[in-house]
């Protein structure tokens, strides 16, 4: 098992090791973590990274994805003000961009020679985020993206697994029920393909928790139950999520920007409202281990929000605590 750090190409990580990989591998050996799982982000050197620092690569997530896809320009024009703000979100106006991006995100991680990529199956829409009604199935958001994987892979090098992660928008990829991953597979002309088991986002899918001991009893239920499933879960993005507070009060409340707002203005507010809900904080009950008794995946990323070294370091130590003796013995 191995266990990796999340990391991107934002000028602000790599300016945390002074842009120096060198300086990026010696803190991965002084945690004792064996790679990166990597969110490629610009126009990044990524010929300046060694191969053997990167074992994942987490795809793009595009948030609006039917409206691109079907190259709607009213509805896209409607969401987001104008062409430069979509030219700015997607690199284009059509789902070509789309495309684009994620077969060179593919070709990287080919380049990286890493071993696996992860995608988000979740089509979101600015208006219901706020109070989870959206209007359609998770049928057609993963008809949708296995539409957007197939035209990608055919064109792209790559050779990896791909990995699907689990959301909590209702609509979405959610493992609420096994039929979900199964359709996937049946959609997707990829044959490697497997899970990534989001905890955090796996708390959040019911309404969420305001107890770490409760969480933790919620997702080895939850996992234990999985039977055959539990197999395909090949990377695990350990986080804590304990919005359950949060997610009820903006639920009654159902704020929603007002319609005067720019898109830029009502993006921001709900990017701060996403990261209420999904804190990516570390677990720090013991108890946590008791998940790699039901499981055993290929790889385990400590999956954090941080803004500087310091809270990284902080995050990561108490979450080694808690997994001491499951995971570094």
């Amino acid at each position: 098992m191995k266990k990796l750090l999340n990391f991107s190409t934002h000028p602000g990580d790599p300016e945390m090791f002074g842009n120096d990989w060198t300086e990026a591998a010696a803190f991965l050996n002084q945690y004792r973590f064996d790679g990166f799982e990597l969110y490629p982000v610009g126009n990044y050197p990524f010929q300046t990274i060694p191969p053997c620092l990167v074992r994942g690569i987490h795809l793009r997530f595009f948030i609006f994805l039917r409206e691109i896809w079907e190259n709607n320009g009213d509805e896209l024009l409607k969401i987001f003000d104008n062409w430069e703000n979509v030219e700015h979100s997607y690199g284009g106006r059509g789902a070509d961009a789309v495309i684009t991006t994620y077969v060179k995100q593919l070709d990287l991680a080919q380049q990286l020679a890493c071993h696996y990529v992860v995608f988000h199956p979740v089509h979101c829409l600015l208006a219901h985020i706020y109070d989870w009604q959206f209007p359609y199935s998770w049928q057609d958001t993963l008809t949708l993206c296995s539409e957007i994987l197939n035209e990608s892979l055919a064109r792209s090098s790559y050779t990896g697994l791909l990995l699907f992660e689990n959301l909590w928008w209702p609509g979405s990829f959610r493992l609420e029920d096994i039929k979900e991953y199964h359709y996937l597979r049946e959609r997707v002309n990829y044959k490697r393909c497997g899970i990534v088991l989001d905890t955090g986002h796996l708390l959040n899918s019911c309404g969420g928790f305001d107890n770490e001991e409760d969480g933790i009893d919620y997702l080895l239920g939850k996992v234990g139950k999985w039977g055959s499933l539990r197999d395909e879960i090949r990377t695990v993005h350990l986080t804590l999520s304990l919005s359950g507070r949060y997610i009820r009060e903006s639920k009654e409340k159902n704020e929603h920007p007002p319609a005067t707002t720019s898109f830029r203005q009502r993006f921001s507010m709900a990017r701060q409202h996403v990261c209420k809900i999904d804190p990516h904080d570390p677990f720090t009950n013991t108890k946590i281990g008791d998940l790699f008794d039901l499981i055993n995946p290929d790889n385990v990323v400590f999956e954090f929000t941080f803004n500087n070294l310091g809270v990284w370091c902080e995050k990561i130590e108490q979450q080694q605590k808690a997994l001491l003796d499951k995971l570094w013995l």
